[in-house]
């Protein structure tokens, strides 16, 4: 099936889900969203116990009221490399090249659009999204990042027999906008991952691996029932480059890190 039938068939049919349990990857990173109640308190220390876990590569969401030269200071001192951030849309359209400067700064490979506005998500709306994306990803290329959009579930539900995920891949240019999927909202979405991989596996440089219980709750990674061997086997044969653990509310952050980091490096690293 070539992506045009795909997408038409995304708008006449449910995904059926294909659940099951965790898969091998070699080093993952940690999205700093996930701990930002421990980073409020203690930047240092958590930090530092953040290296102690063994995380080599994070992404931020946020440099926490420092500097992105004070920020990139502090995260050398642990061993840690911020090799992408995640910004602001509103950014695209205001200060672009400073966000750009901070991101070299801080030594990023990629940058990454996490969420869109309300008002934004209509069908013109996200047309209007994707050339947006197209001017940042052209200018980010210039400065030798790779720039990409994060998903979470709302755009996979139909617009006008559309599904907005498709749309705005499709209207943006592969060489400047990768897709960072979040694995856990294309299954809270209602679609398979690995159907998307099949049609666009070229777009998927980075992935976010948090897991899903059966009903639907969000938890540490190997909690839950999402067959992560298949979708990132299927990943890492194409473009994936980074993949990073994340938990939207837990419980406590610093264990949810430890847990998930361990169960991926302890029963499935290569």
């Amino acid at each position: 099936m070539d992506r045009r039938s795909f997408v038409a068939a995304l708008s006449a049919a449910p995904f059926v889900r294909r659940l099951s349990h965790a898969m091998p990857i070699n080093r993952p990173g940690l999205q700093l969203y996930t701990v930002r109640d421990a980073m409020s308190e203690d930047v240092s220390g958590t930090l530092a116990t953040l290296a102690d876990i063994g995380c080599i590569e994070v992404e931020l969401a946020g440099t926490y009221g420092m500097t992105a030269t004070s920020f990139r200071r502090l995260l050398d001192e642990f061993g840690l490399r911020a090799v992408s951030g995640h910004t602001d849309f509103a950014e695209v359209r205001g200060d672009w090249q400073r966000t750009l400067d901070d991101a070299a700064e801080l030594g990023h490979e990629m940058i990454v659009i996490p969420w869109l506005p309300e008002e934004v998500r209509t069908p013109d709306g996200y047309r209007a999204v994707a050339d947006d994306l197209n001017r940042a990803g052209e200018a980010a290329r210039r400065m030798g990042f790779r720039f990409g959009y994060h998903n979470h579930e709302f755009e996979f539900d139909a617009m006008d027999g559309v599904i907005p995920m498709a749309l705005l891949l499709d209207e943006t240019e592969g060489s400047l906008v990768d897709w960072q999927m979040d694995i856990y909202w294309v299954v809270d979405g209602g679609h398979e991952p690995l159907e998307w991989l099949g049609h666009y596996s070229d777009r998927v440089t980075s992935v976010h691996i948090k897991d899903r219980s059966a009903k639907g709750a969000m938890v540490d990674v190997g909690d839950g029932v999402i067959d992560f061997e298949k979708i990132l086997r299927a990943a890492e044969a194409h473009e994936l480059r980074h993949s990073f653990i994340e938990h939207d509310n837990p419980a406590d952050s610093l264990v949810t890190v430890r847990r998930s980091f361990d169960y991926l490096m302890q029963e499935f690293a290569r």
